[in-house]
């Protein structure tokens, strides 16, 4: 079973469309992580939603918001920007989303830099020191 959960930040506000025949709802968005070393480029995704969760996505992903993404990660192969073979790009299917802190003000810093401060929430609560079997 190919089920995801990821952490990330709203790079790009999500677009929303409709599809051509039956008019269905769809959002696309890209999002950004962490590198894993420093100097490394920040690695992104595109996500995409369907149906009644593409309005919510549109809704409540702004850029800049930490969020929790769960869904299915597949990769799509397109053609090279030189037209000289295929280049591989990961997607996630998203079928929910999980806001993990409240939006952040528009202001004059731009989304990649403002800080992100989670919500509180029951687990602040845990001790460090207890054992968290996983």
């Amino acid at each position: 079973m190919n089920h995801c959960l990821l952490e990330a930040v709203v790079q790009e506000a999500p677009r929303l469309r409709y599809t051509q025949g039956d008019q269905i709802p769809v959002a696309e968005m890209l999002v950004c992580f962490d590198p894993l070393r420093e100097g490394d480029p920040q690695p992104t995704l595109k996500v995409t939603a369907w149906r009644d969760l593409a309005t919510t996505v549109e809704q409540q992903a702004q850029p800049g918001r930490k969020v929790l993404l769960e869904g299915r990660l597949m990769m799509r192969s397109t053609p090279r920007p030189d037209g000289v073979g295929m280049q591989k790009q990961a997607e996630l299917t998203l079928s929910r989303l999980h806001p993990l802190q409240a939006p952040q003000p528009e202001s004059a810093i731009p989304a990649a830099a403002q800080p992100l401060v989670p919500e509180p929430d029951s687990t602040s609560d845990l001790d460090p020191e207890d054992d968290i079997p996983f």
